[in-house]
């Protein structure tokens, strides 16, 4: 029987609901700010300009900056700093995907405390608040408007490390589905794959915990029913509405149970290919999957439930091979199926992305039973090639 100890991470406040992002301009005012950077990029840029006009209705100044790119390098976060600085904001926007809102969590880290953001990688390094910050998600997938960190890419190294702290929790998020409508299918996949990935590692962490447990139980369930539908019609609005509650909630899971080894494949992936984070995990996740489970079966038997699977009388090597399978054919269904060979990784480039793997914040949130080690890695990163 597992006793448990553990700490709950309360979520950021959250508004949610559809045309909840028409409350924008209100929501600012009641916080008291005047002025605001906008944090977004050139894919959402309707989106963003219909908030930056429903800001400006309630008196706010707007200080737009459309130029963040996938997996955030350094330097845009430095750029976008340094223009909020000078333009003296009380406020910082975010919004888009993961990399929009993970950006401007950094951009208000910087706004409370001194330059690079890549010396905050040292979690001993104490982050001071920074100013209102509410994020708007464009993407049901990271849940990054409700989760503590953020990740950046160091432009020198590559590597994507965290930092986390108090400027980095939203004073509030806007949740609104209708803002995801417009994803285009093998965004609306990967997404919805990643926040399957952040329920599912939730449940195995070394930090999993009751309350992780039971959210991402319910996030699982809600991606294996409606993330089809999304990909298939991105009109159905009641998937687009299920999506966006199972990405928040998932975010909110791996808050309290950090993300470990399928989120530290992914982060390394990108490295050395083009590997949208959401692919890298939904491949990763399986492969793990059935190496965890000969060390956790109860938990995967969790993730499998969840996903509608009958394991009662399955033991440990069969449990991982068929929760595994089933995500594997979700994949497929959802138009997952690229290899790394694909995305044009090279056979020798996979010795090279094992450091980087185990180098990863996530790789350390692996629970303590599970022998992590170069070769497993390697094995996992073979295994998708």
């Amino acid at each position: 029987m597992m006793i448990y100890s553990f700490s709950k991470v309360s979520p950021v406040p959250v508004l949610f609901g559809d045309g909840a992002s028409e409350q924008t301009g209100v929501k600012l005012k009641e916080l008291g700010v005047t002025k605001v950077v906008l944090v977004t990029d050139q894919g959402v840029k309707s989106i963003a300009e219909k908030i930056v006009d429903n800001i400006k209705k309630e008196g706010i100044k707007v200080v737009l900056y459309d130029k963040v790119l996938s997996d955030p390098p350094d330097y845009i976060i430095e750029e976008c700093a340094a223009l909020a600085k000078e333009e003296n904001v009380d406020g910082v926007v975010g919004v888009g995907g993961g990399s929009s809102l993970d950006a401007a969590k950094l951009v208000n880290a910087l706004l409370g405390n001194p330059s690079p953001i890549t010396r905050y990688f040292d979690k001993s390094i104490a982050l001071k608040p920074g100013k209102v910050l509410v994020l708007l998600p464009t993407t049901s997938g990271t849940g990054s408007e409700v989760t503590g960190h953020g990740v950046v890419t160091e432009s020198k190294t590559q590597f994507k490390g965290g930092v986390g702290g108090p400027p980095c929790n939203a004073t509030l998020a806007i949740v609104d589905p209708l803002l995801t409508v417009g994803m285009p299918p093998a965004v609306t996949a990967g997404t919805g794959m990643d926040a399957l990935a952040h329920a599912a590692e939730a449940v195995t962490s070394r930090f999993a915990n009751p309350v992780s447990e039971t959210v991402a139980e319910k996030v699982i369930a809600l991606v294996k029913r409606y993330l089809p539908r999304a990909v298939k019609n991105g009109n159905d609005l009641e998937a687009r509405n299920k999506m966006s509650l199972a990405a928040m909630m998932g975010g909110i899971a791996f808050s309290d149970a950090l993300p470990h080894l399928p989120h530290a494949v992914s982060h390394a992936l990108i490295a050395v290919a083009p590997v949208p984070h959401g692919v890298g995990c939904a491949l990763a996740l399986p492969e793990v999957i059935e190496i965890q489970a000969e060390y956790m079966p109860e938990q995967t038997k969790v993730i499998g439930a969840a996903l509608g699977l009958q394991l009662d009388d399955v033991s440990g090597s069969q449990i991982g091979k068929k929760v595994a399978d089933a995500i594997r054919e979700l994949n497929k269904e959802v138009g997952i199926t690229k290899t790394l060979k694909d995305f044009g990784v090279k056979q020798s480039d996979l010795e090279e992305i094992v450091p980087r793997v185990l180098k990863d914040d996530c790789a350390f949130h692996v629970p303590e039973e599970i022998p992590v080690n170069e070769e497993m890695v390697l094995k996992i990163l073979n295994n998708l090639y």
